[in-house]
């Protein structure tokens, strides 16, 4: 009797694989030779999944994406304020910070190396999937829960280069503390 693959979950086990790889060695200095030896899989097998290691990339990007705002969904209950809610998400933010520095500089080294067009689409996707969720988990306007998305990233990379420079706990203060001046101000 041939085994039955459950190709979607081991598409996953690939991808979260690759995330591990590509944050070792960085996306240009890994070839899908080598990705599919650390798979432990053919390179035949691999390009089945995966034609390009730009499609891992994205497919792996999307994939992170889709966990990480499902955490913040389940981190946040609609039943307390916005500003409870953007402490909460800040909690998970600073509780999971190496694995948003590791997003980070592997989505730098991706787009450096790749034409503009494919990478501003991208990132229009993925900017797009964060601010929709902090709109609609946090109950704020969209044009705000840009401006916050673009702020945490900041965060991020500040972390990354000098954890000592912020404190993440703090800022996340600051910024519920300006979301009910601005609730405040609308009433």
């Amino acid at each position: 009797m041939p085994k039955i693959i459950n190709h979607d979950k081991y598409r996953e086990e690939m991808i979260l694989k690759c995330f591990e790889l590509f944050g070792k060695k960085g996306f240009i200095n890994v070839t899908m030779r080598e990705i599919a030896n650390d798979l432990s899989v053919s390179t035949g097998a691999l390009y089945h999944y995966f034609p390009t290691k730009q499609a891992i990339f994205e497919q792996m990007m999307t994939y992170i994406i889709k966990k990480d705002l499902e955490r913040l969904r389940e981190a946040t209950n609609s039943d307390e304020s916005p500003e409870d809610r953007m402490i909460k998400a800040g909690e998970v933010i600073e509780a999971n910070m190496e694995y948003y520095q590791k997003i980070l500089l592997l989505t730098l080294d991706y787009f450096r190396n790749q034409s503009e067009t494919n990478t501003e689409e991208m990132f229009k996707r993925f900017a797009k999937n964060y601010i929709e969720t902090i709109s609609n988990q946090i109950d704020l306007p969209e044009q705000m829960s840009e401006s916050i998305f673009y702020w945490l990233m900041g965060i991020v990379y500040a972390d990354l280069l000098c954890p000592s420079l912020i404190s993440i706990e703090d800022q996340f203060k600051t910024i519920t503390e300006m979301m009910r001046v601005v609730r405040d101000k609308m009433l």
